[in-house]
């Protein structure tokens, strides 16, 4: 009995020991220099004014006008309000940048002559690349939107009558307010849509592309796109877009191409069934097109840049010999895949020598020759190098971003590859690319 009552007394020690130390613990969080919230404190809801609607996500749209109750729309070019509803549809440039598109067209909203002024005109244009056709559409505290310029937020989309104008915002403005109804469940797909794992890429595609080729290996393209972009990356030290959209439903002038300071790459849809199913009956094709296309971006406005086709060209077998993959230009059959630095010889198939005329794919093979030499670290030195120092380079010409990324690779090898090119291949060279 005794034995027990001892231990009855022990425990309530400890209880009391436990007890004071939390409190002890409580009471050094809780001091007269930081003060507990009161029950009332925590509980008070947030006033409704100044809570902001969440901010937009791609998608289509109509856009009411909160002043006048007409929908935002567009003729002949020019935007105006209407009583009858018209989509617009948001792609991403970047996260809560977007492109505003009238919907199914390639038409979207553009500053007039790139010229960031109140009053300036806001049109409908085709996609120039340039930094005043890309917007954010914002919350207000009302249950609206503002539709903003990306380079400045101060200057919105608003409307002077029956004219649409950049104005400076102006809280309470009704002409500058649009209410948003998400309608992009209720009209026709344009397009079946496949997103990497890392939300990096978005492939948009026709609506019948898997007659040719599986869902599953669009999934497993759009991932492997992904890898290719950190790959570019790896080789480059830059990154030139937070998100790459594959635009591939709609037809075209061109097979494929970009638009410098554009996230978007174009494939012409007329085309993009014999490529898919290319990829399809061949053994890890990750496409020579887009690579070809993504590698442009990596070039735009890059110091080491003097001739882009060459370059992207170049860079491309990195990509493929790095991650072992394959690829193969348009021109090949079927049956022929190229696989990682085996692509030397579609270059070697498809050139005719640049002595006495320019020849992309054999300045090409050159490069690559010279890499099987020097290997790729020289030229990983040099990338890197350059883009560190961007300013250095600013305004070098074709002819001087060639001689920089020359001399650069010649001093990170060790190797003087200007002795790689004979007299006349250099001439060529020189006489393309211009002074």
């Amino acid at each position: 009995m005794k034995k027990h009552v001892a231990a009855i007394i022990i425990m309530l020690i400890l209880l009391g020991i436990t007890f004071a130390a939390k409190l002890g613990a409580f009471d050094s969080t809780t001091s007269s220099e930081t003060s507990a919230p009161t029950v009332s404190e925590t509980l008070t809801p947030a006033t409704p004014e100044t809570v902001k609607t969440a901010p937009l996500q791609a998608g289509t749209y109509t856009f009411r006008n909160k002043e006048t109750g007409q929908y935002l729309s567009h003729r002949d070019g020019s935007l105006i309000l209407s009583d009858t509803p018209a989509n617009w549809t948001l792609k991403e440039f970047s996260n809560q940048v977007f492109y505003v598109y009238a919907h199914d067209t390639d038409y979207l909203l553009d500053i007039d002559n790139a010229h960031v002024v109140p009053g300036k005109t806001i049109k409908l244009w085709i996609l120039t690349g340039y930094d005043v056709q890309r917007w954010c559409v914002e919350g207000n505290t009302n249950g609206t939107y503002s539709i903003l310029y990306s380079g400045d937020n101060q200057f919105c989309l608003g409307f002077e009558g029956e004219n649409a104008q950049l104005q400076l915002r102006s809280a309470g403005n009704g002409m500058q307010e649009w209410e948003a109804v998400d309608t992009s469940d209720t009209i026709p797909k344009a397009y079946l849509s496949y997103e990497s794992d890392g939300g990096i890429i978005e492939l948009q595609l026709p609506l019948d592309i898997l007659s040719v080729i599986s869902e599953a290996r669009l999934l497993q393209w759009a991932n492997e796109l992904e890898t290719v972009y950190y790959t570019y990356y790896e080789l480059t030290g830059f990154i030139p877009y937070g998100k790459i959209i594959v635009e591939a439903y709609k037809p075209g002038e061109h097979f494929a191409y970009v638009t410098d300071n554009c996230n978007i790459v174009r494939f012409n849809s007329a085309y993009v069934y014999d490529e898919m199913a290319k990829m399809a009956a061949r053994d890890s094709d990750w496409n020579f097109c887009l690579l070809h296309e993504m590698g442009h971006m990596f070039d735009c406005q890059r110091p080491w840049n003097f001739e882009s086709e060459v370059m992207t060209d170049f860079k491309l077998a990195y990509v493929l010999e790095k991650n072992g993959a394959a690829a193969a230009p348009s021109e090949f059959s079927v049956s022929e895949v190229f696989y990682g630095a085996d692509i030397i010889r579609a270059y070697d198939i498809l050139g005719s020598g640049f002595s006495q005329k320019y020849d992309i794919f054999s300045i090409a093979k050159r490069f690559l020759e010279i890499k099987n030499e020097i290997g790729w670290e020289p030229f990983i030195k040099t990338f890197h190098h350059m883009q560190e120092n961007e300013a250095a380079y600013a305004g070098a010409t074709h002819l001087q971003r060639l001689e920089n990324f020359v001399s650069l690779v010649s001093e990170n090898s060790g190797v003087d590859i200007k002795t790689y090119f004979t007299a006349d291949e250099w001439s060529t060279i020189i006489s393309q690319i211009g002074g």
